[in-house]
């Protein structure tokens, strides 16, 4: 064979090796059964049983709602209504900017900085999300 044509082979097959192993981890979930990790309908409790509220609470019932200030558009009060009126055993929490600053400040004062240099207000309401739910919960 001759020396350029074994190299344009190793240097192919050197390529196409580097890409399998760059999507591995996707081919082989294509020989993975996810099943084994599905929940049967033998787990689950039927409604209105007994088991479920007897069960701890993994995730508590708080509702968590972001917003600039106190004074929600008018827009959208009815949902903001309807949603408390729907879980009235449910903690509900508004976050408002002046409300996620403190929070942050009390909580997690090594972020302050980080959360008063955003550039857009609505960096600080979606990083303010997850520190609320990663501290709270909800």
């Amino acid at each position: 064979m001759r020396r350029p044509v074994l190299l344009f082979l190793i240097l192919n097959l050197a390529i196409v090796a580097f890409l399998i192993h760059s999507v591995w981890t996707l081919l082989s979930l294509l020989v993975v059964d996810g099943s084994e990790d599905a929940i049967s309908r033998a787990e689950l409790p039927a409604p209105g049983s007994d088991l479920i509220d007897g069960r701890p609470q993994i995730i508590p019932k708080i509702i968590h709602q972001t917003y600039i200030n106190e004074s929600i558009p008018e827009v959208w009060q009815e949902p903001q209504k309807s949603c408390i009126e729907l879980h009235k055993d449910w903690e509900y929490k508004l976050w408002t900017d002046a409300a996620s600053r403190e929070f942050i400040a009390a909580e997690y004062p090594w972020f302050l900085e980080t959360f008063d240099n955003y550039e857009f207000p609505i960096q600080r309401a979606d990083s303010i999300r997850y520190f609320v739910l990663a501290h709270y919960g909800g």
